[in-house]
């Protein structure tokens, strides 16, 4: 199983956790109860901890992990039960799918609000060294996401982006019929130049980001991290605003179409991946809450 390199603020943010369940990863049990140093490790790309923040951090941790398990995990198990059943549709409308999206929205919030407090504490202790080794990664990040998404013509650009959807969807469908494959290049020409707009966006909040870290001994500090974290649409330019919304129509759209042109061997093999991934996330044991506790006090 090959782990993405998440941004850092996703890994402070435990999106990982969220990452972890909606790939296409057969080992997603083993991946969620591995976490507490599958974060760390994650968290070492872009910050070199000093020992006494690792000591910091590591019952915190612990404790955001625990309050996940039993908090948002029984979430997720229901939400894949009611995808089963809806799968089991004859033709799902785009209004049903956009539902069980709009759920995820809500775990995507809950888990950032779960874990600001952390992130604010933890990015006020950064030495001017470890800032600036911050924004050399994330510099890296950027020119590497630009020459690969943006450099190529964008025909090369769409053409990429039907690939990349194609390889995504292949683990839940199984082969892709003409149809499905035609109907992926429909929407990957639809988005147009989004990658241009989905860089330069990211490349705003980073910015603000930046302003933000370089003021972290303020008295404003933890407002202003706050609000960048959990509001993070008010820092999005209008026209990607606009953009994001579009896309995110557009892919609902997309699944809809696609389920609706599934064979029965599709649907089966969809259910299958849903059935197993509900079961494995089902035997995740929750640490018990008094082991978090003494964790904390060491």
């Amino acid at each position: 199983m090959n782990l993405p390199r998440w941004p850092l603020i996703k890994t402070l943010l435990l999106l990982v956790a969220l990452s972890v369940l909606l790939a296409a990863c057969s080992r997603v049990g083993l991946a969620y109860r591995n976490l507490d140093w599958l974060i760390p490790w994650q968290l070492d790309d872009y910050l070199s901890l000093t020992s006494t923040q690792k000591t910091w951090l590591k019952p915190r941790l612990q404790s955001h992990l625990e309050w996940h398990c039993s908090s948002e995990l029984p979430r997720y198990i229901d939400w894949l039960q009611r995808s089963e059943r809806l799968l089991k549709q004859t033709n799902p409308s785009a209004s049903q799918l956009s539902e069980q999206f709009a759920e995820l929205d809500g775990a995507l919030k809950r888990v950032t609000a779960e874990i600001t407090p952390t992130a604010i504490e933890l990015l006020q202790t950064l030495n001017p060294s470890q800032v600036a080794d911050l924004y050399a990664v994330l510099d890296e990040d950027n020119r590497e996401d630009r020459l690969d998404f943006l450099e190529p013509p964008l025909a090369t650009q769409i053409s990429q982006r039907a690939a990349r959807m194609q390889k995504r969807l292949r683990p839940w469908f199984g082969q892709l019929n003409e149809l499905q494959q035609a109907r992926i290049g429909e929407w990957a020409q639809t988005l147009g130049e989004q990658n241009r707009l989905w860089l330069d966006n990211r490349l705003r909040w980073q910015t603000e980001l930046r302003t933000v870290l370089d003021a972290r001994r303020s008295a404003d500090f933890p407002l202003r991290l706050t609000h960048l974290l959990q509001e993070r649409e008010s820092v999005y330019q209008d026209d990607y605003r606009a953009v994001y919304a579009r896309s995110r129509q557009a892919m609902i759209e997309l699944f809809s179409d696609l389920l609706a042109s599934a064979d029965n061997k599709q649907r089966e093999h969809l259910s299958a991946r849903l059935r197993a991934l509900r079961r494995d996330l089902a035997e995740q044991a929750c640490a018990p809450a008094s082991r978090v506790a003494a964790g904390a006090s060491r």
